[in-house]
């Protein structure tokens, strides 16, 4: 799927009241909820025999929050993802994958 097609398409469901603050705000919820399935199937191993549908619908509730954030700043999914995958290639070319800090 083409990411500024999702992103336009995710964002005709937006309502009002879904916000810049709420947007940022329910990102960090969302992201917690991933991390709660997570949890919850180290504590109970492998038990939860639809972990994988779980963790879709959660992701895909972060990605929403992730249009709107993107949305919100004036940015589209497909320019974000372009410069990550570029910082990302120069950081390997560099050997500067490992370690720490935004500027390596």
């Amino acid at each position: 799927m083409d990411l500024d097609f999702y992103q336009t398409e995710a964002m005709s469901y937006r309502i009002d009241s879904a916000n810049e603050a709420y947007a940022l705000f329910n990102l960090a919820a969302e992201v917690g909820e991933v991390l709660g399935l997570v949890a919850k199937l180290i504590r109970d191993g492998a038990g939860e025999k639809n972990m994988e549908e779980l963790m879709k619908k959660e992701l895909g509730d972060v990605m929403w929050m992730v249009c709107a954030v993107a949305d919100d700043a004036g940015l589209s999914l497909s320019e974000i993802c372009t410069e990550n995958l570029s910082k990302l290639a120069d950081r390997k070319a560099r050997n500067k994958i490992m370690g720490s800090g935004d500027e390596r």
